[in-house]
């Protein structure tokens, strides 16, 4: 339990345990500001991955939009091979849930 904490403080999670054949992380609402996660190169190809959120507060618990390295994201998942590259996530939080944050997939 003390790993799923770590994650989901991260504000990452994973409702499938990573079993998926190409697994993903699914976003959450972090409890920090910058988070750093410093990849070991003897498994990873990126140095870090970075979380960043703007506006975050015990108030602001809602994702109004995510930007992954420099791009929008339209869902609320990336594959994990992405936070294995490296990279930067941003977050902007906000009071309210929001509608249109990710394009519906078909």
């Amino acid at each position: 339990m003390g790993a799923w904490f770590v994650i989901s403080a991260l504000g990452l999670f994973q409702t499938d345990g990573g079993c998926r054949v190409t697994p993903i992380y699914e976003l959450g609402s972090p409890l920090f500001d910058r988070i750093v996660i410093h990849l070991d190169p003897q498994y990873y190809s990126g140095k870090q991955f970075v979380i960043e959120t703007r506006n975050n507060s015990p108030q602001n618990v809602y994702i109004q939009s995510a930007v992954l390295n420099g791009k929008p994201l339209d869902r609320p998942w990336f594959d994990a091979s992405q936070l294995q590259k490296g990279g930067k996530l941003v977050l902007e939080m906000g009071p309210y849930p929001t509608k249109y944050v990710f394009k519906q997939q078909h």
